[in-house]
């Protein structure tokens, strides 16, 4: 499958539950599903429900560095405390979250890094057939050690801030209905010691339209356009090329709601990306995007994933400068229930980075197995662990790595 940039584009759109009011959904996989005994009641505080959980992972790396050889292994102490605040109005809804996330190493503290981030999503309800969303949040973030742009084993994890802003519009009119979008993203990368990382720093803006008819109040088809600029703060950059970009996607799709049964999103279209510098390659291809839901019964969930999108790049091989990251991915997830409070899950992923402009191409095959114990509706504790392997026409680039968690979690 060719890669889109679908994907952000779709991250920005109004989900089609936002064409209902605030009743519980029945659309919520094994692992969603309400079990009284085991959910935390959270705390009361006016019209919200507050949600303070904290989660304490140990992480067996047997491939700290995802490097070819010489693999070095390692533990970490992951430790994640997050808070979700929920609004009860009656209409509208106003949700806060925040989270953090700092993992330390026992050997490779150069591998240390502390996340963090907050967001704020609301909906307002205009009337009963319009409907406005805006979403915003701000995270400072690392890139992992297999990333095609992260910085070698000798140096620190790269941080960056990432910080977005969404607005979505949609109104009905009987069957048809149309939902503009518009969104801006900002980079801002830190320096890794003596490695100058200003030349990533950019801006994306978005803007787009999508018309559909509900040809029934499962099954809708939709056509959608959505045009994107990108523009970087150091133009030209110390490579001497000139980044920024224009471009577009044109996808048409279907939204499915077979209510409990099998629901999701699937589309598919066509996309190019142009960029300022002739020296690098435009991205032109047809691509697709989507996730559908399938409760087979009610202790068994498939969740399956197709991901297509144009990421941003500074990869170089054989000293051509790849434009783009064409990156897709087709995955499966699997979840049942044994017991009440015990859950099983397997998933399956195929990655595939071609890095436009060069004869470089990655492919990555994920597998991973985990269980839950749900212990009361405060305490629970798990178990995964995870397989990654990396082929490539670099092999500098190729890995594999086992990975094993222990988890805790906390919840009121």
């Amino acid at each position: 499958m060719l890669a889109s940039s679908m994907l952000a584009t779709g991250m920005l759109l109004l989900p089609a539950t936002l064409q209902a009011q605030q009743a519980p959904s029945p659309n919520v996989t094994v692992q969603e599903r309400p079990r009284p005994r085991y959910d935390p009641l959270g705390i009361r505080a006016g019209s919200y429900l507050i949600f303070p959980s904290v989660r304490v992972d140990g992480d067996y790396d047997s491939n700290v560095f995802a490097a070819p050889n010489n693999e070095k292994d390692d533990f970490a102490l992951i430790v994640t405390p997050r808070i979700n605040a929920r609004s009860q109005f009656a209409r509208h809804r106003l949700d806060f979250s925040a989270f953090a996330e700092i993992g330390r190493y026992n050997d490779f503290s150069r591998n240390n890094y502390e996340d963090f981030g907050a967001a704020a999503t609301g909906v307002l309800d205009i009337t009963r057939r319009q409907k406005l969303r805006l979403s915003l949040g701000a995270a400072r973030r690392h890139e992992t050690r297999e990333e095609p742009d992260a910085v070698g084993p000798n140096n620190d994890v790269t941080k960056y801030w990432n910080l977005v802003a969404d607005l979505a519009y949609r109104i009905n009119f009987n069957r048809i209905f149309l939902q503009p979008l518009a969104g801006v993203r900002r980079l801002d990368y830190e320096d890794t010691g003596n490695i100058n990382q200003d030349d990533r720093d950019r801006n994306v803006y978005r803007a787009g339209l999508r018309a559909g008819y509900t040809i029934s109040p499962r099954f809708n088809v939709f056509g959608q356009g959505v045009y994107n600029v990108r523009r970087y703060d150091k133009t030209p950059n110390d490579a001497g090329e000139d980044r920024d970009s224009d471009g577009y996607t044109i996808s048409a799709g279907t939204e499915i709601d077979i209510t409990g049964i099998l629901f999701g999103e699937i589309q598919l279209g066509y996309s190019k990306q142009q960029y300022d510098d002739n020296n690098l390659d435009d991205v032109t291809g047809f691509g697709g995007t989507g996730k559908l839901t399938w409760n087979v019964t009610r202790l068994t969930t498939v969740i399956g994933e197709v991901v297509g999108e144009l990421r941003e790049t500074t990869v170089t091989f054989k000293g051509e400068s790849a434009s783009a990251d064409r990156h897709a991915e087709i995955g499966i997830d699997v979840t049942h229930e044994l017991r009440r409070n015990v859950l099983l899950n397997g998933n399956l992923r195929y990655m595939r980075d071609d890095f436009e402009g060069t004869d470089r191409s990655d492919d990555l095959f994920r597998a991973g197995v985990g269980v839950t114990y749900l212990i009361n509706r405060n305490f629970s504790i798990d178990a995964r662990y995870q397989f990654d392997t990396r082929s490539s026409d670099d092999n500098n680039q190729e890995f594999d790595r086992h990975r094993v968690f222990l988890g805790f979690v906390a919840k009121l």
